[in-house]
């Protein structure tokens, strides 16, 4: 099928942009979201489903969990309003740059964590996702050529776009709205997870106690998540959660 296009977004075969994409980035715009909602918009393969499952264990102040990703990824959810009748507090996600954020979460009070990965990672992972995703290959096609792939990813022709302008966006989103805003690093809640954790706390207003926060992020291992299998696409959506993958390539 022909490349889906808004703008210098590539979209993915999701079924409200293949019915009319604009119209459902329009609605992702105007959904009305509660003071309370955490927004978690980030870059395909840079940790989304990792925050996950960190974030909903926060707010709720326990280690189980019964969110579920594919009920509020604003990006696939055909019928938003579908989400109003999950209970606060709720964690929405979406790949959508800043620009396409509900306009009104921020001036509400809303709050939004954005992950950041090394594009060497992110563009490796999309690699090897796009060759099992069927919602990827139908609009892009893959290529069985890593070289060729990252001239894609470089040329911001992979799924929803150059990494390096979706990034500045967030940089520019980050400067404007600090106390909305909170920018985490893959590498750091890989490495010093902790310290990331208690971030997440003070920023969320949630526990702060280190057993709670330790315990949380040890169910919330990329080895813990994939035995779990909260989404029916775990197998694509988490593969190795690596640093410089590429070193390997």
């Amino acid at each position: 099928m022909a490349t889906l296009r808004v703008g210098d977004l590539v979209l993915p075969s999701f079924p409200p942009f293949v019915k009319d994409a604009r119209k459902h980035i329009s609605d992702i715009e105007n959904f009305p979201t509660r003071k309370d909602d955490i927004l978690l918009f980030n870059y395909p393969k840079s940790g989304n489903h990792w925050l996950n499952e960190i974030i909903p264990r926060l707010l709720h102040n326990k280690l189980d969990s019964d969110h579920l990703l594919v009920k509020t990824f604003l990006d696939y959810v055909e019928d938003l309003e579908s989400i109003n009748s999950i209970p606060s507090p709720r964690v929405i996600t979406s790949h959508l740059p800043p620009r396409h954020l509900p306009k009104d979460h921020i001036k509400n009070g809303g709050k939004i964590v954005h992950i950041i990965r090394n594009p060497k990672d992110v563009a490796l992972a999309a690699f090897h996702h796009y060759k099992q995703d069927p919602f990827a290959s139908e609009v892009l096609g893959v290529s069985k050529d890593l070289s060729a792939f990252l001239d894609l990813f470089l040329k911001g022709e992979t799924l929803y776009g150059s990494w390096f302008d979706r990034e500045r966006e967030w940089e520019e989103a980050a400067k404007k709205n600090p106390d909305n805003l909170l920018v985490i690093y893959y590498e750091d809640l890989k490495q010093n997870g902790m310290e990331s954790m208690k971030k997440f706390a003070t920023f969320l207003g949630t526990s702060s106690d280190p057993d709670f926060l330790q315990s949380v992020y040890d169910t919330c291992t990329i080895e813990e998540v994939k035995k779990r299998k909260t989404t029916p696409f775990d197998n694509i959506l988490l593969r190795k959660g690596n640093l410089e993958l590429i070193r390997v390539y």
